[in-house]
């Protein structure tokens, strides 16, 4: 076991962290101020792993720099989160009772998580074939081989269990996400391009039976020398960081076969569904869990009289803009100079639109999606549903954009310990919903990994899906279908069409201001602001 000095230690944590984030970075350096997420983290404990060095996202999250995580390491200080070194405890699979019934074939009966579960509920109860549906489309400037192309999806089936996966809610001791040892083929439909000229063909197979492997369908558009691809998943299986994981490992393996090469996909860490399903079960036993999202969210609702709905929201319209290449540099810039990620920045901007929206200027509640793969070294090249939606709150809104970033920050940062545990439960212990709207923050920089595909181009890319929130805003940075962009998907039924676009003014000019002035004062929200770069759409949001 290596033995290292404090300086040591910093300079191989530098030259982690410059080879993850591909720049220089320096002892000082703030992580997630210089553009790291909890995904590029996972990458940088495997490489720290390689090194013989044992941290945390915990250790990376309180101490962001190379210098302050080596002090915190030497003194013998490093951070344990339960699912990392699990102990003593449920172990995320059902009882081998369970698996004694379980038909021929079955590798694994897991705990079918809250989140899961809860979507099938509204997708069977709703009615809407469209929900908690995705589906991703992309132009491949290869010639189609039908063979080729079945065996490079029964690969990614045998690569990845989620892909092995279906549900049972009543066969057994709890409701089981079961998990098959073989994959079973991915139903595809094959036509020529004239004969779907529209590109809406895929829709047949809306919606999946969760009951049946696999959880996935494909669309091919055969053209000469090329064709259109479109992958229809059910999100009770994947999250959109999996959906891209899918693409990249598809596309690699189909290219292998056509150009004869052995596709480089490295292999994956065991066990990680297990160990999340383990990580919700602890989280739903410990009170102080509870308590901690409690204390957060039981302020008065935001902006919906619940008694108007119930079940699923119909977010079937949308407000979204591209994100012009001068402002990405400038909250960039503005979110390195306060020292948070450019996240933290956009959430800011986010809950001050909304309480400018709702006319409230203290105790806004958000939900916000976050990561819980299991702090396992490669989790992130896993396909699967590792996420949850958790209420934030923003105590008060006079304050500067830097400030609000910094709370954000800290306000994640904190709640790091408690992300598994199921929104679920934090509804029912309030007795209604947690939040209103939801903020959803993506960088894809897994499609980077297509830059290393020899001759293969791709294109025309487009992502389809619906949410189940009233008000949903997606940020997201190097998407394929769109660039970086904002998406508010709403549901015009509870959110009136004006209403909607005024908040998406205001958070635009919330964006704006934050990046020219961090340190400047928020303010209170205007009456109205310009109208920039608005397009409006009725394709809900991915």
């Amino acid at each position: 076991m290596t033995t290292w000095t404090t300086t040591g230690l910093t300079a191989e944590l530098c030259a982690v962290l410059t080879v993850r984030l591909g720049q220089p970075i320096g002892p000082d350096d703030d992580f997630f101020a210089m553009g790291g997420d909890s995904l590029i983290a996972l990458r940088v404990l495997a490489d720290a792993a390689e090194r013989g060095i044992r941290l945390t996202l915990l250790d990376l999250l309180r101490h962001p720099s190379a210098a302050g995580l080596a002090a915190h390491l030497s003194a013998g200080a490093g951070e344990q989160l339960a699912d990392l070194d699990a102990g003593p405890g449920p172990a995320g699979v059902l009882p081998a009772a369970d698996l004694a019934l379980a038909p021929a074939g079955v590798a694994e009966l897991l705990t079918a998580g809250e989140l899961p579960v809860g979507m099938i509920y509204l997708c069977d109860s709703s009615g809407d074939p469209e929900l908690y549906h995705s589906a991703i489309g992309f132009d491949v400037g290869l010639p189609f081989d039908e063979e080729w192309f079945a065996a490079a999806l029964t690969g990614l089936c045998a690569r990845h269990p989620a892909l092995r996966s279906a549900f049972d809610l009543g066969s057994y001791s709890a409701p089981a996400q079961v998990v098959w040892a073989e994959p079973r083929a991915v139903p595809v439909t094959v036509v020529d391009a004239g004969e779907d000229p529209a590109d809406t063909a895929w829709r047949q197979h809306l919606p999946i039976d969760w009951r049946t492997a696999p959880l996935t369908r494909g669309h091919v558009r055969r053209g000469t020398g090329s064709f259109r691809v479109t992958l229809v998943v059910h999100h009770a299986i994947v999250d959109g960081w999996s959906y891209g994981r899918l693409v990249v490992d598809l596309l690699t393996l189909y290219h292998g076969a056509v150009t004869g090469s052995v596709p480089a996909l490295p292999v994956l860490p065991e066990a990680v569904h297990r160990r999340h399903a383990e990580a919700e079960q602890r989280a739903v036993a410990d009170a102080g869990s509870a308590e901690f999202w409690r204390a957060r969210a039981d302020v008065p609702p935001l902006l919906f009289d619940r008694g108007r709905f119930a079940g699923a929201a119909n977010a079937e319209r949308s407000v979204r803009w591209t994100l012009p290449a001068g402002l990405v540099a400038g909250l960039r810039d503005a979110a390195a100079r306060v020292r948070v990620p450019v996240k933290a920045l956009a959430l800011a901007a986010h809950q001050w639109a909304l309480g400018g929206l709702a006319g409230r200027h203290h105790d806004v509640v958000t939900g916000v999606v976050v990561n819980t793969r299991p702090a396992t070294p490669g989790s992130d090249l896993v396909v699967g549903l590792f996420l949850n939606t958790v209420p934030m709150r923003a105590d008060r809104l006079d304050r500067t954009w830097a400030e609000l970033a910094e709370a954000a920050h800290t306000a994640e940062r904190e709640s790091l310990p408690h992300h598994a545990y199921p929104l679920a439960h934090v509804e029912r212990a309030l007795g209604r919903p947690a939040f209103d709207a939801v903020f959803n923050f993506t960088r894809f920089h897994v499609y980077d990994e297509l830059d290393a595909l020899d001759s293969l181009r791709l294109g025309g890319w487009s992502v389809v899906g619906k949410p189940s929130f009233p008000l949903r805003v997606d940020f997201e940075l190097g998407g394929r279908a769109e660039g970086d962009q904002v998406e508010v998907a709403y549901d015009p039924a509870l959110l009136a069409v004006a209403a909607a676009a005024r908040f998406a003014r205001l958070f635009g000019h919330a964006l704006r201001a934050a990046a020219a002035d961090p340190f400047r004062s928020a303010g209170v929200p205007p009456a109205d602001v310009p109208d920039r770069h608005r397009k409006d759409g009725h394709d809900g949001d991915h």
